[in-house]
């Protein structure tokens, strides 16, 4: 009997089982062959320390920030963590057709947020390390020389050109581990009511425990601050149909009206901050945004009507 084809055809080889070792080795030896040809082509024009005071610049900045934000991220994880410890503490045991079952709820967290801490601050320094031509501008800046003053905030031209840009790369990076935090704030009072709920606590006249969240919300209220701060001189920077820059109602109503919301931003972040001192409630949280609403939605009624007033006279 002749073999048939199936039995003649040559076996496939099979998959290799580090498919993607070979790949990580190829990206690696590409950057790493980058980085010689660019330090190849600035010694030859005779640049070599150049290139190597930027090389030492960016990976500075790197460990820098990126140790910085780890600190912060893992640091509020434990912080939040011990101020949450009896509810983590009893939600590591559930009964299941009446026999007690451990799960092991703290060291899953505990991973998971040092993966996610640790991811995020990588990727905190890679963004500042790109844009390290801003931070060192401002470090090496000159010093304002001249009389060149914009007329609505009374700053130099170098204030504009060196000093705004690191604030608001700087204000920016406060911004991201202020929603973080507060996002983590969240994520505890989460997981206290479910361990509450599968500890057979139903009682809902049980106060959860704010003051983590109190914090990092005021932490929150007082970057936004920050942001907004700032934000009034790219007002100076703005296009319009005409011209670009601060026009009339700007100057005298939206520029002033900014530092009245900076103010009540900053009176929320007391607010939240006293909420978190003592016992907290959920309704001291949500006076802490009042103020500065108010404010934004006065000043914004003002600006639409004196903007009308002016295309009524034109």
């Amino acid at each position: 009997m002749a073999p048939s084809a199936t039995d003649t055809a040559p076996t496939p080889p099979p998959n290799p089982p580090d498919s993607c070792r070979p790949r990580y080795r190829s990206f690696r030896s590409r950057i790493a062959f980058s980085y010689y040809v660019d330090a190849l082509w600035f010694g030859s024009l005779g640049y070599g320390a150049v290139f190597w005071k930027t090389q030492g610049v960016q990976w500075a900045l790197f460990t820098a920030f990126a140790s910085a934000t780890f600190l912060v991220l893992y640091g509020s994880y434990l912080a939040l963590k011990r101020a949450h410890r009896i509810e983590l503490r009893s939600s590591q045991t559930i009964l299941i057709g009446g026999q007690p079952v451990k799960l092991p709820v703290e060291s899953v967290v505990r991973f998971i947020a040092l993966g996610i801490s640790l991811a995020i601050a990588i990727g905190t320094g890679a963004v500042v390390m790109a844009d390290w031509l801003t931070l060192a501008l401002y470090w090496h800046a000159p010093h304002a020389t001249g009389s060149v003053m914009d007329p609505i905030f009374g700053k130099p031209l170098n204030f504009y050109l060196f000093t705004l840009p690191a604030w608001q790369l700087f204000a920016g990076w406060l911004m991201t581990l202020a929603v973080i935090t507060c996002a983590v704030a969240v994520f505890f009072i989460v997981i206290t009511r479910g361990a509450r709920a599968l500890a057979g606590h139903r009682d809902n006249y049980i106060p959860l425990p704010l003051r983590g969240l109190s914090i990092t919300f005021a932490f929150l209220l007082l970057t936004v601050a920050m942001r907004v701060y700032l934000g009034r001189f790219q007002q100076l920077l703005d296009d319009h149909t005409i011209f670009a820059g601060v026009t009339y109602t700007d100057a005298h109503v939206w520029i002033p009206g900014m530092l009245a919301v900076c103010a009540g931003l900053v009176l929320g972040a007391v607010i939240a901050a006293a909420n978190g001192a003592r016992v907290g409630r959920v309704r001291w949280l949500v006076a802490a945004i009042l103020p500065a609403t108010a404010c934004y939605l006065v000043i914004s009624g003002i600006r639409m009507v004196r903007q009308q007033l002016y295309c009524q006279t034109e």
